[in-house]
């Protein structure tokens, strides 16, 4: 994978790691909108309360549009040019469903400079690495169903280590992570491990899209309540649960070492 594309998935989970709460509480009302009354028809800026904490911010300039703080259209060539400056924060604009439909740039704080700055410098994993308060609690138990009708309920599953994926189709970084994610599951395969993808689409749209891309775990549709059973705020989340129902590891988003890190530690807990 080359840097080009390496940054672009860095900027791009800023908006997946720190999920849409935290996200509206950092933007505020851009200068621009000041400048111009009506700068897009039907659409507001989004503020606290309009988005679900669960909310997907799609930041693709090629689904969404995206818009400088004049209101000009970015060009899909200048997109990362612009985000690379580290200059600017996309704020969303939802219609009247509160469907995000583009994002207009403002400028960024010092301290979301210097995130932004972190992450391209490669600070991700030492975000990633950041201990989540989930880790040593007791997992929420859960009965979920799989495409194929076998059902999974986490208290039938002590004494296996289960590993979370929560992701959904529209998430870019959490399909480019299902290649590694498969390769996981070939290398335990035959072991006392159960991976499992919680995914917040319906179960005809994963089917769809199992016909294109190829997902090796077992995949559970209308998964948003499991997701925020668990305090999910950012796509994708991985987390693995111990043999005695305890989380042992959490971690937000995609960064070069996430296979590495996975295959770490469900083959420590495997082999206590």
């Amino acid at each position: 994978m080359n840097s080009f594309i390496k940054t672009y998935i860095l900027l791009f989970g800023l908006f997946f790691m720190y999920g849409t709460n935290r996200f509206l509480s950092q933007t505020s009302k851009s200068d621009s909108i000041k400048k111009n009354t009506n700068p897009l028809p039907g659409l507001k800026l989004a503020g606290p309360g309009d988005l679900s904490p669960n909310t997907p911010l799609m930041l693709d300039p090629m689904s969404t549009p995206i818009y400088d703080e004049q209101f000009n259209l970015i060009p899909q060539a200048d997109f990362m040019k612009v985000m690379m400056s580290n200059d600017f924060i996309p704020e969303p604009y939802i219609d009247n469903n509160k469907s995000v439909k583009a994002f207009v740039l403002r400028k960024a704080s010092p301290e979301e400079k210097a995130m932004m700055q972190k992450m391209q410098q490669g600070g991700m994993m030492d975000m990633e690495s950041e201990k989540s308060e989930l880790i040593g609690t007791k997992a929420s138990d859960f009965e979920v169903e799989d495409l194929k009708g076998k059902k999974y309920k986490l208290s039938d599953l002590i004494g296996k280590v289960v590993v979370l994926n929560f992701w959904f189709i529209e998430c870019k970084p959490c399909v480019m992570e299902m290649p590694d994610l498969n390769e996981l599951v070939k290398e335990f395969k035959g072991m006392e491990v159960i991976f499992l993808g919680i995914a917040t689409n319906q179960k005809d749209q994963l089917k769809k899209f199992l016909k294109k891309t190829k997902f090796d775990y077992k995949l559970v549709a209308n998964g948003l309540s499991i997701s925020q059973s668990f305090g999910v705020t950012g796509f994708p989340t991985n987390l693995i649960i111990d043999q005695n129902g305890i989380i042992q590891y959490v971690s937000l988003g995609i960064g070069p070492k996430n296979k590495e890190n996975l295959f770490n530690e469900i083959n420590q807990l495997i082999n206590k």
